[in-house]
């Protein structure tokens, strides 16, 4: 009986012992900032320094995780700078959006050919040039340089998070076929369900996935109720955040709950800088004042081993105004409003009103999301 006994313990020592529990990784918290159009229009090209485009705001692009913005022009050296219609920056330009903080660009908008295959050529190289001068690791996403290869997201980690990054636009001013700039027109059945499998098939392989898309109709202040659609069913295939742009005016944001989870839709940012009210007077009523103003959104995003979620969302009104030397620059609505950046009283009063107005369309939107 004894050996028997033996035999069985030792029998039972050989068994596979339990798994050990795996440590759950503790929250990852990031901080995103959204900006609208980036545009280079003739009179923002005539600067002593572009830098001082953002130096009213770039305090929140240097504290964040990421910033991001859509660059709504080509860059190519080997033609002038050029405003509308056919629009070209210059790496100048883009430069004081780095230094200022802005770490990603969606590439893909209505003006991405404006200059051609030469035009997407030249843009990849002056931008990758800039990254990699200055040792900046830039997302940038929604054109390519070879047909031949398949447009994919932008990565990027971020205190431990993988984010992804992917850009598209509805359509272009001149067409290339879909070979170097990534359309996916939301009107069209057969491409949305493409670009919804194609984002379900990416999505897996990220922590944190962000769409950016160009479209809808420009200076209307309410979305189209099929890309409102759309939006949402960009979220049901996966993606974490939707970024929009293009009417050159602010529609409103959503945070939706999707699989118990947080998610966020911004329908369009507005201008972050352009020359469209260079010209303007201080009327708050003028039909185009809209042009000259935006919000970015701050978004408080937190990842755990379930996934990550949107913990709140903050727009942050501002505008563009003309400094001392008659250049369009960048400020706070409320430091406009305020006094705290000089200004005449008939300016000061325009930026009190349309700050005030700007308050009142965001109250109708939810300041955070709801806790996960």
């Amino acid at each position: 009986m004894r050996g028997a006994w033996l035999a069985m313990s030792c029998a039972c020592l050989l068994l596979p012992l339990p798994p050990s529990p795996v440590a759950a990784l503790p929250p990852r918290d990031i901080s995103l900032t959204f900006i609208g159009d980036i545009m280079g229009h003739d009179v923002n090209y005539h600067m002593g320094d572009f830098r001082d485009i953002y130096r009213g705001v770039q305090q929140v692009f240097l504290s964040d995780g990421l910033t991001f913005a859509n660059l709504e022009f080509p860059v190519d050296s080997t033609r002038p700078e050029a405003g509308y219609p056919y629009f070209n920056g210059t790496s100048q330009y883009v430069r004081a959006a780095l230094e200022a903080g802005v770490d990603a660009f969606s590439l893909a908008n209505n003006h991405a050919f404006d200059g051609g295959e030469a035009g997407i050529f030249q843009t990849i190289r002056a931008l990758q040039r800039l990254a990699d001068l200055e040792g900046w690791p830039l997302l940038l996403s929604g054109v390519r340089g070879n047909p031949r290869r398949p447009f994919l997201p932008s990565t990027r980690v971020v205190r431990g998070i993988r984010v992804g990054f992917l850009a598209v636009t509805q359509f272009l001013n001149e067409r290339d076929s879909g070979r170097y700039v990534d359309v996916v027109d939301y009107d069209d059945g057969d491409a949305s369900d493409r670009f919804l499998r194609r984002v379900h098939d990416l999505v897996p392989s990220y922590d944190l996935f962000i769409v950016s898309y160009h479209g809808d109709r420009e200076y209307i202040g309410e979305p189209s109720p099929r890309k409102t659609a759309f939006f949402h069913r960009l979220l049901e295939a996966g993606v974490d955040i939707v970024f929009s742009h293009h009417p050159h005016v602010v529609q409103g944001f959503e945070v939706v709950r999707v699989g118990g989870a947080s998610r966020l839709i911004m329908y369009s940012m507005g201008n972050f800088i352009s020359g469209m009210t260079w010209r303007a007077d201080p009327d708050p009523r003028a039909p185009f004042a809209a042009t000259g103003e935006g919000y970015m959104l701050s978004v408080a995003v937190r990842c755990t081993d379930m996934g990550c979620a949107v913990r709140g969302v903050e727009p942050l009104p501002i505008a563009n105004y003309r400094n001392g030397r008659g250049e369009m620059v960048v400020a706070f609505m409320r430091d406009l409003a305020s006094g705290a950046v000089p200004l005449a009283p008939s300016w000061r009063a325009y930026y009190v009103a349309r700050l005030e107005r700007m308050e009142r369309w965001l109250s109708r939107f939810p300041p955070a999301g709801a806790p996960d």
